[in-house]
């Protein structure tokens, strides 16, 4: 995994972390720079499902990883637990939590994650089982210490309670037999949720959170400190909720994104999304203003059509002002300027092993200070192994740069 263009360290440089998808049934996680050249690498198989059972992609692997400023591994093996890894890979904690998707690191060491448990909601026309989302806060040492329903804070504005009984019911409308199911209801786990996903028109499943984000107070007041921003997938939706206060502070999205992932805030209160265009079959970046609602910057690729991905995928603002969107279902890494020049590309690919088939390449890459890589240990093992030999990355550096 070494690339053909020099590396170029500086004050802004980052790594990139990521999980290939098709790692099962020994997951892998490889910290680069962003030339591909490998830095560090773990890998433990605790948790992953027997290959006997033929899991579906989405509980094969690492759901997402990401890297804590002491090098710790954070991984969720998805519908099951959280691992926290020292850099050696060796497990310094598991919290058995049916987590999914994403999950941040808060300053003090507590881990703001993404769980699911199915409930039953009262509507006219129901009761409907839900697969509810949750953030779950673990302690900092993988206690679990708080569970928030992400349904009961969307509830609390009318439009958005509306939006999500609307869909319940139009996708119960055509699911035979969905009463039978309600026995799932308050019961959690991979199985459970395998079930209910697996569903034809999946009429529980109409949240599908896929990113969180702990954030700081926003300085026109709206949203305070250690707040949550989170994108629901199903509804078009990204916002900004207070767990501690049981209240929506802010949202956007429905009419004008269409499947996001990743939306995170910007240094200037504005947030950056990655719309990915489900209706329209192509991929875009979007920045809008949280006060005016007004979208103040867009990336389109050229031709559109050359980026598309329905699935995943995801964009961060790195430290250089540049922006690194992960295209997922392609494997690419893409750093682009911000007047919508191609700067770098990484394309990685994985050497499936058997039953490691993926809907997606990656599922997101996350860009890490470079600084970090002073706390990790000498690259050595069977994750360094498993990485060196079953993941490629090769990159790509546009001349414009």
């Amino acid at each position: 995994m070494t690339g053909a263009v020099p590396d170029h360290d500086g004050p802004d440089e980052v790594l990139l972390l990521f999980s290939p998808s098709a790692s099962y049934p020994d997951p892998v996680a490889c910290l680069t720079n962003r030339n591909g050249r490998l830095v560090h690498a773990w890998s433990d198989a605790s948790g992953q499902p027997d290959p006997g059972t033929i899991p579906p992609s989405y509980l094969r692997g690492w759901n997402h990883v990401e890297l804590g400023p002491d090098g710790s591994l954070y991984a969720i093996v998805p519908l099951h637990a959280v691992l926290k890894l020292r850099p050696d890979s060796s497990v310094a904690w598991t919290a058995p939590v049916p987590a999914h998707h994403d999950l941040d690191v808060g300053p003090d060491g507590r881990v703001h994650v993404l769980t699911e448990q199915p409930r039953l909601i009262p509507a006219p026309g129901g009761p409907y089982l839900l697969l509810d989302n949750l953030i779950t806060v673990l302690e900092a040492d993988g206690r679990p210490a708080e569970r928030h329903s992400l349904y009961d804070l969307l509830a609390t504005v009318p439009h958005l309670r509306g939006l999500v009984h609307d869909e319940l019911a139009r996708r119960a409308a055509g699911t035979a037999g969905g009463a039978d199911l309600h026995r799932l209801a308050g019961q959690r786990g991979r199985e459970v949720s395998r079930v209910l996903r697996d569903l034809p028109g999946s009429p529980c499943d109409v949240l599908h959170a896929n990113t969180l984000e702990i954030v700081p107070a926003h300085r026109g007041g709206l949203w305070d400190d250690g707040d949550v921003l989170v994108a629901v997938r199903e509804l078009d939706l990204i916002a900004v909720v207070s767990p501690r206060a049981g209240t929506v502070r802010w949202w956007w999205g429905p009419d004008r994104l269409s499947g996001p992932h990743q939306p995170s805030v910007l240094p200037g209160g504005t947030v950056l999304v990655f719309d990915n265009g489900r209706a329209m079959r192509r991929s875009r970046v979007l920045e809008v203003d949280p006060v005016t609602g007004e979208i103040v910057f867009t990336f389109v690729a050229d031709p559109p059509a050359a980026l598309f991905t329905e699935l995943a995928g995801g964009c961060q603002q790195l430290p250089d002002g540049t922006l690194l969107l992960t295209d997922a279902q392609h494997g690419r890494g893409i750093q682009i300027s911000r007047d919508g020049r191609t700067l770098r590309e990484l394309h990685i690919r994985t050497k499936q092993a058997a039953g490691g088939n993926s809907r997606c390449d990656i599922y997101r890459l996350a860009a890490v200070p470079a600084r970090i890589a002073a706390r990790l240990t000498m690259p050595d093992g069977w994750a360094w192994q498993l990485a060196t030999t079953r993941v490629r990355c090769q990159p790509e550096v546009r001349s414009s740069q």
